[in-house]
C-alpha cells in the first residue's frame, strides 16, 4: 500500500513539474505571422539568448511563398533585426559597395521588431531596394513601425547615394552626392525630433533618442530636453529609456575639472576588485577600446611605450567594450599590454562604463590628474592625448 502511495506521489510531483515547465515555455513564446513581397529567400537574425558559431551563425525565419509563420521563445523584451540572405538572391535590398565583399549596414536594410514573452507579432510590407516592411500586433511594435516608416526612406536614399559614391570617380559628383546626403540627414533629424516630441509614450522614440546620442548626432542639451518630454510613467522600466538617462547624467558628470565618476568593480580579467580612487596621486589614462576597433588596436603599442616610459607617475586603465574576457586576455598577453583592463557591461548596470561616461566613439581617452579630476576627454586618434600627457608628466 505504501509503495502505491509513493508511486502516486511521484507521478503527481512529476506532472506538476512537467506542467510548470510547459507553462513556463508557453509563457515565453512569441509568434510572428505575416505576408511580405519581394523576397526570394528567408530572413536571418541573432537571438539574444543563444550563442552562435561559424557553422551556426544565425537563426532563420522561413519565408514560404511570401508568408511568415514563425514561433520561438525568448526570456525578455528585445529588439531583434532580421535581414535577407547574403547569397545574392536578395541583394537588391542591400547596399553593396564597390568590392562586392560587404554592404552598408543602414538601418533600413533590416526588418526590426520587438519580441517578448507572449508577443503575437504581425509583419507586412515589401522588400524593394530596402526593407520596406514593418511590425504590428501590439503597442510596442506599432510604435516601432511608426518611427521606422518615417526614417527608413531617408536612410535608403542616403544609402543609395553612398553606393553611387563607391563607384563614382568624378570628385565633383561625389561632393554633390555628399551634399545631398547631408541635406537628407538634416531633414531626417528634424523629422525625428518632431516624432519624439509628439510620441512621449513610445519606446521606439526612446530607442532613437539613445541611438542619436550614441552617434553624436544630437547636442546633449537638446537630447535632455527631448528626454524630459518622454513619459517616465510609461517608459522608465525599459533599458532604452534608462540608457538615455545614464548617458545624459554621464555627460554632466564627466566635464573637465570634475572628479572622475566612481569606478568600483570586479569586472576585471582576474575578477579582483578595482577602485579608481586607489590611483590618486598619479596621472591616469583611461582608454576605451575594443578589438573590433582598428584605430584602438593600432594605438596600443604607443600606449604601451607611454606607460612604460612614465610607469612611476602614470597608470593606464583600459576599458573594453564588446569583447569576451577570453579574447581580451589572449590579446593583451600576446602583445604584452599588461595594464589594468576592465570589461564594460552591455546591460544598464554600474559596470556599463560606456554609458556612465557617455562614450560616443572609439577610441575615447580621458586624462585624470593626481587629485582624481578629469583634465580632458579625447575622441578618436590619441596623438593629442599623448602630447598633453607628455606636457603634464614633464612638469
Amino acid at each position: 500500500m505504501k509503495s502505491i502511495k509513493n508511486t502516486i506521489l511521484f507521478f503527481s510531483v512529476y506532472l506538476l513539474i512537467f506542467s510548470y515547465s510547459n507553462a513556463q515555455e508557453k509563457d515565453n513564446t512569441f509568434k510572428i505571422t505575416g505576408e511580405v513581397t519581394g523576397l526570394t529567400g528567408d530572413l536571418h537574425f541573432r537571438h539574444p539568448n543563444r550563442k552562435y558559431t561559424k557553422e551556426n551563425t544565425t537563426d532563420i525565419i522561413k519565408v514560404v511563398n511570401g508568408k511568415i509563420n514563425y514561433t520561438d521563445t525568448i526570456s525578455k523584451l528585445s529588439m531583434l533585426r532580421a535581414y535577407p540572405s547574403f547569397d545574392g538572391s536578395d541583394s537588391k535590398v542591400f547596399k553593396i559597395p564597390k568590392d562586392g565583399k560587404g554592404y552598408f549596414p543602414v538601418k533600413c536594410a533590416y526588418l526590426s521588431f520587438y519580441a517578448f514573452p507572449g508577443a503575437n507579432i504581425t509583419i507586412n510590407g515589401e522588400a524593394s531596394d530596402f526593407m520596406d516592411m514593418y511590425p504590428g500586433g501590439d503597442k510596442l511594435n506599432e510604435s516601432l513601425a511608426s518611427a521606422n516608416k518615417l526614417t527608413f526612406p531617408y536612410y535608403n536614399k542616403m544609402g543609395n547615394l553612398a553606393v553611387k559614391n563607391t563607384y563614382e570617380t568624378d570628385s565633383l559628383i561625389i561632393k554633390e552626392n555628399n551634399k545631398k546626403a547631408e541635406a537628407l540627414f538634416s531633414t531626417l533629424k528634424n523629422e525625428l525630433v518632431k516624432h519624439i516630441k509628439n510620441n512621449p509614450k513610445s519606446l521606439a522614440a526612446a530607442w532613437y533618442l539613445n541611438d542619436m546620442l550614441i552617434r553624436s548626432q544630437i547636442e546633449i542639451s537638446e537630447a535632455e530636453e527631448l528626454f524630459n518630454g518622454l513619459s517616465s510613467e510609461e517608459l522608465s522600466e525599459y533599458p532604452d529609456y534608462q540608457d538615455v538617462a545614464t548617458r545624459i547624467a554621464g555627460t554632466k558628470a564627466t566635464k573637465e575639472g570634475f572628479p572622475v565618476p566612481s569606478i568600483k568593480t570586479n569586472a576585471t580579467l582576474d575578477g579582483k576588485a578595482f577602485d579608481i580612487k586607489s590611483l590618486q596621486g598619479k596621472y591616469v589614462l583611461i582608454d576605451f577600446w575594443g578589438l573590433w576597433c582598428s584605430p584602438c588596436v593600432a594605438e596600443m603599442p604607443e600606449v604601451k611605450v607611454f606607460q612604460e616610459k612614465h610607469k612611476d607617475n602614470l597608470v593606464v586603465v583600459g576599458i573594453n567594450s564588446g569583447d569576451t574576457k577570453e579574447k581580451i586576455q589572449a590579446f593583451v598577453e600576446k602583445h604584452g599590454y599588461m595594464w589594468q583592463q576592465l570589461l564594460s557591461d552591455k546591460a544598464n548596470t554600474s559596470d556599463n562604463f560606456v554609458n556612465h561616461f557617455n562614450v560616443q566613439g572609439f577610441p575615447t581617452k580621458l586624462i585624470i590628474d593626481r587629485r582624481g579630476n578629469i583634465v580632458k576627454r579625447f575622441v578618436g586618434g590619441g596623438e593629442e592625448a599623448f602630447k598633453l600627457l607628455e606636457e603634464l608628466l614633464e612638469k
